[in-house]
């Protein structure tokens, strides 16, 4: 994660494209851009894009509804929208595929709920102001065999476009993000490098452990 915040953070000088801010990408193409946008609108998650686009219109009316509020208060506006756009648990759980079955349910869930909490407060920390005009479309979502992709770009002054490629899964009914690709640098396949690192060379302590002082990290102002 650190590794795709670093590779997004120095693509543009007028915004700070990490994970949170560049999820912004596909807000223009898909028509939901509005100043009387709110945050308690509910989000619609039944196509790949309306998923993507409740996502982008919550982070957009956070940033206007309270455009100085504290990470913290960021963290309680976006944990729902979050969570009901994103499959966290899958993407905790394919991040430790190989030692899965082999944790028990307590365990399970104490990575999870470290590993939630992370993802949210990354919106929430690198998140704070969105421009519309550094997003632009790159194509309609993609579907096959349960899943689909999203695919928006980030545009560079004098540069080419980052694209932004978000992979959706269908499960009960509704389309949950699981990876965001970014100029083809999967976050996923990052966060599973590391993760496997950190429980490879020590335990799932260690990496609960290291999730928590990410989090704190994101937490300072």
């Amino acid at each position: 994660m650190r590794a795709l915040r670093e590779h997004l953070r120095c693509v543009t000088p007028t915004a700070v494209p990490s994970p949170a801010l560049v999820a912004a990408a596909a807000l223009v193409a898909l028509g939901v851009v509005a100043a009387g946008a709110r945050a308690d609108t509910p989000a619609s998650t039944d196509t790949p894009e309306a998923t993507v686009a409740s996502l982008h219109r919550g982070l957009i009316a956070v940033s206007q509804s309270s455009p100085g509020a504290n990470v913290d208060a960021r963290y309680r506006a976006l944990e729902p929208l979050i969570e009901r756009t994103h499959d966290l648990r899958y993407i905790a759980e394919f991040a430790l595929r190989k030692q899965w079955p082999m944790l028990s349910e307590n365990d399970r869930q104490r990575f999870v709920a470290a590993f939630e909490k992370l993802s949210v407060m990354t919106y929430a920390s690198r998140f704070k102001n969105v421009s519309a005009g550094t997003f632009k479309s790159a194509g309609l979502a993609t579907i096959e065999s349960g899943r689909a992709h999203v695919l928006t770009a980030i545009a560079r002054q004098g540069q080419p476009d980052i694209s932004l490629d978000y992979m959706l899964e269908q499960k009960d009914g509704a389309w949950r993000i699981i990876n965001i690709i970014a100029d083809g640098v999967s976050d996923l396949a990052l966060k599973r490098a590391e993760y496997q690192r950190i429980v490879g060379s020590g335990s799932l302590d260690d990496l609960i452990k290291e999730l928590e002082t990410q989090t704190a990290r994101l937490e300072q102002p």
